[in-house]
């Protein structure tokens, strides 16, 4: 029986986790979570990977002037509205380029109305100047403020703002959109049930109304799209005079997109090139692009080339830019490093020097000899003279040579081995080179006092 109960616990735990498993329900959450910095940093990043998944090719500029000069005509451009002065010149290089065949889409610049700008107190100023902007405008003398848009006809007309500060219901939905998000994450997680995946496309792809109904568009495609745009602005088209060389117009409106509030998109046929305009690229951003059909008229209105999102900031590239105001600076550095390397490259041949500040040193060349000796390790030629004037004295004193040796040590007092490595051996280092010129220069002055 006692055998038995470690088999009865072990099947008792067993049971036990099964019907954990069997009972219990997984829990599923969404959690808000910030975006990394290249979502933060980059609000067309979804278009960009979804037209990098269609096999167009995207990219990011962030100047206007860093367009020039243009790409080829099968790229897109796609301008937003807060782009700076291009100048007279590069808007008909833009023109140009898109008669040639170019695709260009333009973002329309939103001008506030006027009495967004001033309070109650300033009615009156506020209705004489729109007396005068009218009066300007019935004699065509009222300046546009988009002069890119100008070129192709088109006007951009704020729409009046609605006061909805005392609104509750917006309130309430200002203060729900957090929610939303998290359900838009839980949904694009893909932990949603087959029950929910209705109802998840509905939330995800309808997007609220904020501001205004969603536009349709006319004669794009077979089917028309629906898009949203959260800018309270409208489009104006007025059509452009026949061309005279060819006698019809130079550029048409091939489609548009409207709602109960006017024209959204305009799109027009110049030349072998089309020109998109749109009130605002909101709806290609990271937080919209799921919205209605706006995935669908990314597709529709760029062409099969490379797409470039180009981000108006009236600078031009670094490069330019440090030319253009620090252009002293570099060009003094630029000397300086000249002058550098004129110091530091190598030249052919020795330096010239003047022959009259040249002076000759006996003693020097003694001494260059004696070092070019010592450094090639011949060593012994500069003892020899020395050493042979000492044997030759040394000889004198015998016929032996080992018994002239013996001799002339013990009268010089010096040790026969010290003597005899003096005249035989070879200086291994500095030091003893000078100790055995020093010995052998003191025997020779000895030898020569002594009879």
């Amino acid at each position: 029986m006692k055998r038995r109960w470690p088999y009865l616990v072990l099947v008792l735990l067993v049971a036990l986790v099964a019907g954990y498993f069997w009972a219990t329900v997984p829990v599923q959450y969404a959690a808000p979570a910030s975006p990394d910095a290249g979502v933060r940093n980059n609000p067309y990043l979804a278009a960009q990977q979804l037209l990098d998944r269609w096999g167009r090719p995207s990219r990011r500029i962030f100047s206007t002037r860093a367009l020039f000069p243009l790409p080829d005509t099968d790229t897109t451009l796609i301008l937003d509205g807060d782009r700076g002065s291009l100048g007279y010149e590069r808007q008909l290089d833009l023109l140009n380029w898109v008669h040639d065949g170019g695709n260009l889409i333009i973002a329309g610049r939103y001008q506030p109305p006027l009495d967004a700008w001033f309070d109650e107190a300033d009615e009156a100023e506020e209705a004489e100047e729109a007396e005068s902007e009218q009066h300007e405008a019935e004699q065509g003398q009222q300046r546009d403020p988009d002069p890119l848009l100008s070129l192709f006809g088109v006007t951009v007309e704020a729409l009046p703002l609605e006061d909805t500060e005392d609104d509750p219901l917006v309130q309430l939905f200002d203060r729900f959109r957090p929610m939303e998000d998290w359900f838009l994450e839980y949904c694009l997680s893909g932990d949603a049930s087959e029950e929910r995946l209705h109802q998840c496309e509905v939330l995800t792809c309808e997007a609220p109304g904020h501001w205004q109904p969603p536009a349709v568009t006319h004669n794009l495609g077979d089917h028309p799209r629906r898009l949203q745009s959260e800018t309270p602005s409208r489009l104006l088209y007025t059509p452009l005079p026949e061309d005279t060389a060819t006698g019809g117009p130079d550029q048409w409106l091939a489609a548009s997109a409207s709602n109960d509030t006017g024209e959204t998109l305009l799109r027009f046929r110049a030349g072998a090139g089309t020109v998109t305009v749109l009130t605002e690229l909101g709806l290609w951003d990271n937080q919209h692009l799921h919205h209605f059909d706006h995935a669908r008229l990314l597709a529709d209105l760029t062409a099969p080339g490379p797409v470039w999102f180009v981000r108006g900031i009236d600078i031009p590239p670094l490069p330019i830019w440090l030319w253009e105001r620090f252009w002293p600076a570099i060009f003094a550095l630029i000397l300086a490093l000249a002058f550098w390397l004129w110091r530091r490259l190598p030249r052919r041949g020795p330096l010239w020097r003047d022959p009259a500040r040249q002076h000759t040193d006996y003693l020097g060349h003694l001494r260059a000899i004696g070092h070019f000796h010592w450094r090639t390790g011949q060593s012994d030629r500069l003892l020899a003279s020395l050493r042979q004037q000492i044997q030759r004295r040394i000889a004198l004193q015998h016929a032996d040579p080992a018994r002239a040796l013996a001799l002339a040590a013990k009268r010089l007092d010096i040790p026969e081995h010290t003597l005899s490595q003096a005249l035989e051996q070879t200086p291994t280092d500095r030091a003893q080179c000078v100790a055995m010129v020093a010995l052998l220069q003191q025997v020779r002055q000895r030898i020569r006092s002594q009879p």
